[in-house]
């Protein structure tokens, strides 16, 4: 563009927006762009150079030094806002079903007032053409989220050297440079946090120099003896010098400890020239952000070894640095440490499971044993007719098969603590006419207690749980929570299956019988002829529900000769009870 206002085309980058210019120490001109994040440096009309392609999408400030440096800074907000523009123009034209647009057109005349200001009056409205009734509009509730771009780098401060070769002096996953400002020491950028200016020394060592509390520092301007600072929402001015002031606080983010603390002590290691001074104050509270239900700042503490924090246990707490210099110098503050105590929270238990089952299933999984000796003999029989035993016994040796396998019970829980802790375990039990828990296992860390079902008598009984964190804390502050599982029916004892009466008529037979149980009451009851499969009977009242019952059973189609019936029934625990008469 030339002095009488007369432009023309001087580099086309292909990109879709030009987001930075500025000219080095040779007249050269340096493009920032978007999307791509390309950094051009045009030396005449139409004619550039790529002096950097960034992995991030926009180049937002450009720095050139006399030397020849460049220091450019890119970030990668702009990604998610075209994802989610994208986004949003793909839902409207889903929506919308191509329905007809009404337009209305405003023309405003420019007027000169006094002193030569243009003041436009007041808008007219021209009335649109008459169109058709559009139809009713559909409102879409489809919400279409920002991308979620947490764990990728959001920005970053690039030097590119006199030789072309590109350095990363800082860069983020949480904030957005937005511009920076070289100043004789130090390099200066702003950011998106809290409106943040930054200090980037020449040994790369990054120094808050200034939070403005602002959504963000848009820009950074030299002015005499000073740097002028612009922010947005809110827009405002501020002015830094170029010297410490003689006063100045440093306050740190509000530190969330999850639940009420016990504070213990504040410690700092910090850097004192003569003349100079370094308090801090803390206050603390239970809302996340500071309000008036929070503390007040406590007194001064001046001990950097450890200073007993006052403020009032809570679960939120902040620390502020307050410094005073002297004589142009200035603390330099290097590292903070503030100890606490959380409330220790109690175990939780979410349930108590009890199941059975027999012995032989419980060790099922474990490896065979040799073989046992236990049986008193044991019995072989040849196609001879021979007999042999293992042992020598009195009348007609005959084998003895063993009897079924134990029921093993196990109890298992399910616990956990808040705070990570390691818990011991207790487990109780009491029949459910006992008034006193009696101890089965403790200071166990399993979550479940196998036993032997016979140390128990039939009856039904409740087991209770006690969790405890004092492996993990001292007495005084260690907690526990308990649980009761439901009523649980132990029943090792068989109902007892007696046979009334058999009245055998050639081809049928009429058997009355009764099943009895101590403990819980029967389940199933069936016979077996001659060793066929087993068919169910029912009882005589038509439900089998109560701890004894009477049951009939009418068998026809019976072939001569002798038959052998075989009756069980089953309690609610599966224990069962057998009967056998013969036919004859």
């Amino acid at each position: 563009m030339d002095p009488q206002g007369h432009g023309e085309l001087y580099y086309d980058t292909g990109q879709s927006h030009i987001t930075g210019l500025a000219l080095d120490s040779q007249g050269r001109l340096l493009a920032g762009t978007e999307p791509n994040g390309i950094l051009y440096r045009i030396s005449a009309k139409d004619k550039a150079f790529v002096l950097y392609d960034a992995n991030l999408p926009e180049i937002r400030a450009i720095v050139p030094m006399p030397d020849g440096t460049v220091y450019a800074a890119a970030l990668g907000g702009s990604i998610a806002r075209r994802e989610q523009a994208a986004a949003q123009a793909a839902q409207a034209m889903s929506a919308g079903g191509g329905a007809p647009s009404v337009s209305a057109t405003v023309t405003v005349d420019a007027q000169a007032g006094p002193g030569g200001d243009i003041k436009p009056p007041e808008p007219k409205q021209q009335p649109a053409a008459p169109v058709a009734a559009a139809p009713t509009p559909q409102v879409s509730t489809q919400f279409t989220p920002v991308v979620d771009l947490s764990g990728v780098e959001k920005s970053a401060v690039y030097r590119i050297n006199p030789d072309n070769t590109v350095e990363t002096l800082w860069s983020s996953k949480d904030e957005n440079a937005y511009d920076l400002l070289a100043l004789q020491h130090q390099l200066l950028f702003s950011t998106d946090d809290n409106g943040r200016i930054y200090g980037l020394a020449p040994d790369r060592r990054v120094t808050l120099v200034a939070q403005t509390g602002d959504a963000e520092t848009t820009r950074l301007l030299p002015a005499q003896h000073s740097v002028l600072a612009a922010t947005g929402n809110l827009g405002r001015i501020y002015r830094l010098g170029e010297t410490p002031g003689s006063a100045g606080y440093y306050q740190a983010p509000v530190h969330d400890t999850g639940t009420a603390s016990r504070w213990g002590s504040l410690r700092w290691r910090a850097d004192l020239p003569a003349g100079c001074t370094l308090d801090f104050r803390t206050r603390s509270g239970n809302s996340a952000k500071p309000d008036r239900t929070w503390s007040d700042w406590s007194e001064p503490l001046t001990e950097p070894s450890g200073s007993r924090i006052a403020s009032p246990n809570a679960r939120y707490i902040q620390w502020k640095a307050e410094m005073t210099g002297a004589a142009g110098t200035t603390p330099l503050l290097t590292s903070v440490s503030l100890a606490y105590l959380p409330q220790n929270s109690p175990p939780v238990i979410h349930s108590i499971n009890v199941t059975s089952q027999t012995a032989a299933a419980a060790q099922a999984a474990k490896p065979a044993a040799p073989a046992s000796s236990s049986a008193a003999y044991t019995v072989t029989v040849t196609d001879t007719g021979d007999v042999t035993t293992s042992a020598a016994g009195a009348g007609t040796p005959t084998q003895t098969l063993p009897r079924a396998a134990s029921q093993q019970i196990t109890v298992a829980w399910q616990a956990d603590d808040p705070d990570g802790d390691r818990l011991v375990y207790s487990l109780y039990f009491r029949s459910e006419d006992q008034m006193r828990w009696m101890l089965l296992k403790g200071d166990t860390h399993d979550s479940s207690v196998t036993f032997d079902g016979d140390i128990l008598a039939d009856g039904k009984y409740y087991f209770r749980v006690v969790a405890s964190d004092r492996d993990a804390n001292p007495p005084p502050t260690a907690r526990e929570a308990q649980m009761v599982s439901a009523p649980v029916m132990i029943d090792n004892t068989p109902p007892v299956v007696t046979i009334a009466s058999v009245r055998r008529t050639g081809a049928s037979a009429h058997i009355e019988f009764e099943a009895a149980d101590a403990a819980s009451p029967l389940h199933r009851c069936e016979y077996s002829l001659d060793a066929a499969s087993w068919v169910p009977v029912a009882a005589a009242d038509g439900v089998i529900d109560e701890l004894r019952e009477k049951f009939v059973l009418d068998l026809t189609g019976l072939a001569e000769g002798e038959h052998l019936l075989v009756i069980r029934a089953a309690d609610s625990a599966n224990n069962i009870g057998l009967a056998k008469t013969v036919l004859k």
